[in-house]
């Protein structure tokens, strides 16, 4: 359940806002990607991590103070990429996809499609749990500072289960570094790199949350409250049981959840239990049962919402109305927002997503793209029960990435007749 490499490539400038608490943070969102540029060699330069912190605060102060921009190649995005691989799934099993593109200055201009069915997320959902954070950081409960131990954030790490995305994440902050911020736990690795190990950890740190009334800030109505995801793997297979099975999974449908929350917490707080799942995890082919298994796993038991739940999620951060306060909306925006891409940065004045895959067929995105000479488009786009092949070509092109562009630039125009008619 995480982005791919490429789509990490992205941080925030956000606007200024009134207060000076809130004139720092989204400059805050920019730099907690950018510093993971230079702070390697800040670090070598520094006898410790104290003073590191304090060159890297001054460096921020500057960069707050005088402004400045990246400068990009002359890049731009293909606005009529081979979308075949695409449409092909599509018509092979429309039942399995569902789409949503509005174009915010001309909502009568949407174009949705089985937008009501219910879809695994993957980690898309990460975005809701990303939103209370930043009700916490708003509300005062908790601060922009607020440090986390790393020995704390790797417990939560299954490796192998999310394509490595933890293991990059903490690649970008010098060896030997013990502290970390909650807020590039959250902004960083949670948003961009899409490391479980960091969600998992964030949405531990905001519990309890009352999710009816997150859920009512952004209107959504038929998505189900995010869980731990390091637990999906762990109720898929384990040291304990091996290699779930498709009879096993169908045979313990009233407590295979319970039990996969149960390995989850056996998994954080017992340390034989937790070296022993390690070392399983090793033996690559122990790792995960069969593709019909996972895909049926995820269908039944993990966190699953629609696409006009999302369209009002994005809507509520993106668009001048709802419930959100300003400093989230700004905040949201940021942690997901690119600006490390020349393509990105020559073709939009602002784009932002979450992407979410997991094997077993599940892609997702949602997208909010304003285009250098367009209007904002918003789009949410799901697919399910891809066949691995499918799966995985649709992967390394990048696919449902350049199916947002293309509606982006476009303004959802052509995408009407794509759809399946029957």
């Amino acid at each position: 359940m995480m982005n791919k490499l490429r789509v990490f490539r992205r941080g925030t400038a956000a606007p200024l806002q009134t207060s000076i608490f809130w004139r720092v943070v989204p400059f805050l969102a920019y730099l907690a990607v950018e510093h993971r540029l230079f702070s390697r060699k800040i670090m070598n330069e520094y006898s410790s991590a104290e003073e590191y912190r304090i060159v890297r605060l001054l460096v921020m102060i500057a960069l707050i103070v005088f402004g400045g921009s990246p400068a990009f190649a002359f890049q731009t995005v293909n606005p009529n990429p081979d979308l075949s691989l695409l449409w092909e799934q599509v018509q092979r099993q429309p039942d399995d996809f569902a789409i949503g593109c509005i174009p915010l200055s001309n909502p009568s201009r949407a174009v949705v499609y089985n937008i009501d069915r219910q879809f695994p997320l993957a980690s898309v959902g990460k975005l809701l749990i990303f939103i209370e954070y930043a009700n916490r950081l708003d509300d005062g409960s908790i601060t922009i500072d607020e440090m986390v131990s790393v020995d704390d954030l790797n417990r939560y790490d299954l490796t192998g289960t999310d394509g490595g995305a933890h293991q990059r994440f903490m690649a970008t902050y010098p060896e030997g570094t013990t502290r970390i911020s909650l807020w590039d736990v959250a902004r960083v690795g949670m948003m961009q790199y899409s490391s479980n190990a960091a969600s998992d950890y964030v949405l531990q740190r905001i519990e309890p949350v009352d999710w009816e009334r997150v859920y009512r800030s952004v209107n959504v109505f038929n998505t189900e409250t995010p869980h731990p995801l390091t637990m999906i793997a762990l109720m898929m297979s384990n040291h304990e049981i091996g290699r779930l099975t498709l009879p096993q999974a169908q045979s313990r449908a009233e407590t295979l959840f319970a039990d996969g929350e149960a390995y989850f917490q056996q998994f954080l707080n017992d340390p034989q239990w937790h070296a022993a799942e390690l070392e399983f995890r090793d033996q690559r082919r122990r790792g995960f049962p069969d593709w019909n298994v996972q895909s049926y796993v995820l269908n039944e038991y993990t966190m699953t919402g629609t696409v006009r739940d999302f369209l009002n999620v994005q809507a509520a951060i993106y668009g001048p109305n709802g419930l959100l306060p300003e400093n989230v909306k700004q905040l949201a925006r940021s942690s997901m927002r690119w600006t490390e891409n020349a393509a990105i940065n020559n073709t939009y004045l602002e784009y932002g997503s979450k992407l979410g895959f997991y094997s077993g067929g599940v892609l997702t995105l949602v997208a909010y793209g304003q285009p250098r000479n367009n209007n904002p488009v918003i789009s949410v786009t799901f697919l399910r029960n891809i066949p691995r092949e499918t799966y995985f070509a649709m992967q390394d092109e990048d696919t449902i990435g350049n199916l947002a562009h293309w509606m982006n630039l476009h303004a959802c125009e052509g995408l009407r007749e794509m759809l399946p008619t029957s």
